[in-house]
């Protein structure tokens, strides 16, 4: 059982159970099927305009491997809210015992990528994202009169997508811009591990790379600090109804190129 942080009255167990069957559900990924990979789309083809000529990119090193760490935030986002109805035998009215809210809230994030440039403007990259946010539950509108409670519980989340980096022009003395979008999937196990969920994530973002350590010799060919910003559209994994939620994540780490 997960352990349960409480807020105001003591926890009730009639109530954890049906607040749990509302926490858990399974929903459709097509519709952010198709948003994403129209998003997608657009953001390649903008920024494709955008860009600037290969000559321009000589600090790209094709071929070789970029390995980045590092930390951040993983924004939080409301995950639905349902009403607890107690069947009746007046037809279409039910008896609301209480409603359950829920919302994942902010977290921190820790990130690992690994990416190859297939041209001076053109990098794929791999990247997994391991978190730990906290799952909220309020219990309110109770039938009999009762204050409001929520219920506090830790999630492990994983995230292991893939997608295409854009280089983009110089902002300064070693400051490179770049643009990037993919898709991926997503896994949250509950507290203590005893449910898991999948889903799917679609990303686009940006961020901004600066080369401290540049050298033609050696294994290590650059080193240098990387920030990104990336939104993050779920599907599936934890939530009430099968609306898709919106999480904005912001991290800064090192890169190294071989």
């Amino acid at each position: 059982m997960s352990r349960l942080r409480q807020v105001g009255l003591p926890w009730r167990p009639d109530k954890a159970d049906s607040a749990g069957r509302f926490a858990v559900r399974t929903g459709s990924g097509a519709q952010v099927l198709r948003q994403g990979s129209i998003t997608l789309a657009i953001l390649i083809t903008c920024c494709t305009a955008w860009a600037p000529d290969a000559a321009a990119q000589d600090d790209v090193l094709v071929g070789h491997i970029e390995l980045s760490g590092g930390a951040g935030i993983f924004g939080g986002a409301a995950l639905g809210t349902r009403d607890a109805d107690l069947r009746t035998t007046t037809a279409n009215q039910p008896f609301r015992l209480f409603t359950a809210s829920s919302r994942m809230a902010m977290g921190p994030l820790f990130d690992a990528r690994l990416g190859v440039a297939l041209s001076p403007r053109y990098a794929v990259e791999a990247h997994l994202g391991y978190g730990r946010p906290e799952l909220r539950t309020e219990l309110s509108s109770d039938a009999e009169g009762a204050p409001s409670i929520t219920a506090v519980e830790s999630v492990d989340q994983y995230v292991i997508d893939g997608g295409l980096v854009l280089h983009l022009g110089r902002l300064g003395s070693g400051v490179r811009p770049f643009v990037t979008a993919g898709a991926g999937y997503l896994r949250q196990l509950h507290e203590g591990q005893v449910v898991v969920e999948d889903g799917t994530v679609f990303y686009a973002g940006g961020g901004l790379k600066y080369g401290l350590i540049s050298r033609s010799q050696g294994l290590v060919k650059i080193v240098g600090l990387r920030g990104d910003a990336r939104l993050n559209v779920l599907s599936g994994g934890i939530h009430v109804d099968d609306r898709v939620r919106r999480h904005a994540a912001v991290s800064g780490g090192v890169f190294v190129v071989f």
